[in-house]
């Protein structure tokens, strides 16, 4: 019998992990009610609203990740290449009415690849929130409207992804195998929504994103000759989660103290619902019975992820943007059979920004700068309750990311 995988082409962000760049980057993701940012529609939407003209950006950078664990556990590091593209419009809803809503795109994803999926055995360690998520294509729709005049904003948005679903026949019977199949690509969506609340020198932000959670499912029937005379047919079904990025709750303030601005903010993450990347196969066997592969049941738990971001102006020519983000870990317990890596993160950002009035080039105001963010994954001890061939009995797991890059933006 030939199996046959079609996996689907699926969308997700290195947004979460490190920013899209610029100061999404240099500070940690603290930009829910910074009203200048052109990612709004994926951070915030209802900033999209609130902002006094458009705005385009694009950033690309690098992004790489090491870990230390075991030789038998077979972690790759990775590297790769990666850009984003933000676009905000603000508009009047009217002539006659001064109220102001805005429309706002976010794309962002690899250069080599649209997608990069693995799926794994319940046997197989793995690195749960890097080398699958962030390095996927995304696409964010995203809309705001002013409700209290210059006071109150409010948006949705959609973060947009595929899922798959097919079924294959095959019959490797005489000399002339053939086969069929049909395949199922769903657009799915996960909303967003936000909020913003603006004062004299404090600005506010609640939003809210959906879990993503895409799947992939392949029904297979098999013929296949025995010695010539007897026929056996073995139906079997695919199915994996693609990725998962989870549904979080946010909320974040920011004060002006003179040309510095600063901000703190908290993330509720929802982990409830986490499906690993295990690829699970179902197949009857020789009584008429159902097999399905076994998944091992992680402890997992919610967790808050606390916040700080700094802007300043350090000269007539840079502007200067720092954060930190604290990342607990989800996992609760690592003794059991299964490999859910995961430990306790502290991600801090940097990134300094140059301003350009207009010119022939860009006839626009627009700033040039340069981005970093440096992820440390504390060292984790594991103690394995039942050992096994693929994993020692006891190992430490630690790592560490990092990203950097350039990042345009222009006040359009």
């Amino acid at each position: 019998m030939l199996l046959v995988l079609s996996l689907s082409q699926s969308f997700a962000s290195q947004a979460q992990n490190y920013g899209l760049g610029g100061e999404t980057s240099g500070r940690a993701n603290g930009v829910l009610a910074e009203i200048s940012n052109p990612y709004a529609a994926l951070y915030n939407p209802s900033l999209l609203a609130a902002q006094p003209f458009s705005l385009f950006s694009f950033s690309t950078g690098i992004q790489q990740t090491r870990f230390q664990a075991p030789e038998s556990l077979k972690l790759k590091n990775q590297s790769l290449a990666t850009w984003s593209m933000g676009f905000s419009l603000p508009f009047k809803l009217s002539h006659e009415s001064d109220r102001q809503a805005g429309f706002g795109l976010t794309l962002s994803g690899p250069y080599k690849n649209l997608r990069t999926f693995s799926a794994y055995s319940p046997e197989d360690a793995f690195v749960m929130r890097y080398g699958a998520s962030d390095s996927q294509f995304k696409a964010t729709l995203g809309v705001g409207l002013e409700l209290v005049e210059k006071t109150v904003y409010a948006g949705g948005g959609l973060s947009l992804y595929l899922s798959t679903a097919g079924a294959a026949e095959e019959n490797i019977v005489g000399q002339n195998p053939t086969g069929r199949m049909a395949l199922d690509v769903g657009l799915n969506s996960a909303a967003i929504v936000g909020l913003y609340a603006v004062g004299d020198k404090t600005q506010s932000a609640l939003t809210f994103h959906q879990k993503l959670d895409p799947s992939f499912t392949q029904a297979i029937d098999g013929k296949i000759s025995i010695a010539g005379s007897d026929v056996i047919h073995q139906p079997m079904l695919a199915k994996s989660s693609l990725y998962y990025e989870p549904q979080t709750l946010e909320i974040e303030g920011q004060h002006e103290f003179g040309d510095l601005k600063a901000s703190v903010g908290i993330a509720y993450e929802f982990w409830g619902d986490y499906k690993a990347p295990i690829l699970v196969t179902e197949a009857r066997d020789n009584l008429g019975g159902t097999r399905t592969t076994q998944v091992p049941t992680v402890p997992l738990k919610n967790t808050w992820n606390p916040r700080v971001s700094l802007e300043m102006p350090i000269s007539h020519s840079f502007t200067l943007s720092s954060g930190y983000q604290f990342r607990p870990s989800p996992v609760v317990d690592l003794s059991g059979p299964s490999h859910y890596l995961d430990s306790n993160t502290h991600v801090v950002g940097l990134s300094l920004a140059h301003p350009f009035k207009p010119n022939t080039l860009l006839p626009w105001p627009s700033r040039l700068g340069v981005y970093g963010q440096y992820h440390w994954l504390n060292s984790r001890k594991i103690t394995k309750s039942s050992p096994s061939d693929s994993s020692p009995s006891e190992y430490t797991f630690q790592g560490n990311a990092a990203v950097y890059g350039i990042c345009l933006q222009t006040a359009l």
